[in-house]
């Protein structure tokens, strides 16, 4: 428990000015992720489009990237390059989903 309060603040020590704008500006698209993904999840409940699971889908991923490059910048143990490539294959994830919506969108 100690090793961990010591690298958590640690971590947390490290962050200049600059970090902590972006550590909020990260956690800001997190919420706001999760509240369009809440306001997805009731459109669909009510509409029952299955356009609407490309945008929950969508939202939840992108709302986990943020979180996960939040951490990335408070824990400096996740401050490697498999982070890296999770967050940027969730980036792919997230544009090749787009496209398969608009794309499903006007095949239908």
């Amino acid at each position: 428990m100690l090793t961990l309060l010591t690298v958590l603040f640690s971590g947390i020590s490290q962050i200049d000015s600059f970090e902590g704008l972006e550590n909020a500006i990260a956690l800001g698209i997190t919420v706001i992720s999760l509240l369009l993904l809440a306001l997805s999840v009731t459109a669909y409940r009510k509409t029952r489009l299955r356009v609407t699971i490309y945008a929950i889908i969508i939202f939840a991923l992108f709302a986990i990237q943020q979180f996960i490059d939040y951490l990335d910048n408070i824990i400096v143990a996740l401050d490697n390059p498999i982070t890296d490539v999770v967050v940027s294959s969730l980036t792919l994830t997230i544009l090749a989903l787009f496209f398969l919506a608009i794309v499903r969108t006007k095949i239908s």
